[in-house]
């Protein structure tokens, strides 16, 4: 596992280390090592749960369209209801489904 430089990953909720279990495991069923590009760092929207340390971003790049669609589908799956899971444009956004 890769963490991208400046991502801060102290504060990181306990909910999220599924996250990163489930996440590796996929990245190295697909050939690829997984890169963490945001955890509480970052700018986001206003209600973003990066803020509270229940989301992380997670690299796509070298995936194409096909391998990210089954990705969200297989890390949704892995992770179920108390997550969600969105492919954004450049990378998959994860986050718990917390009541704060």
């Amino acid at each position: 596992m890769i963490i991208k430089d400046g991502v801060i990953m102290a504060g990181l909720q306990l909910q999220m280390r599924e996250v990163l279990i489930a996440a590796n495991s996929i990245w190295k069923k697909h050939g690829q090592e997984l890169a963490i590009t945001s955890g509480l760092d970052g700018v986001h929207s206003a209600r973003s749960m990066h803020y509270y340390g229940y989301a992380v971003d997670l690299r796509t790049r070298y995936f194409d369209a096909i391998t990210i669609k089954i990705i969200v589908i297989d890390l949704q799956t892995a992770l179920g209801f108390d997550y969600y899971v969105l492919f954004e444009g450049n990378h998959i956004h994860v986050h718990y489904r917390a009541t704060i």
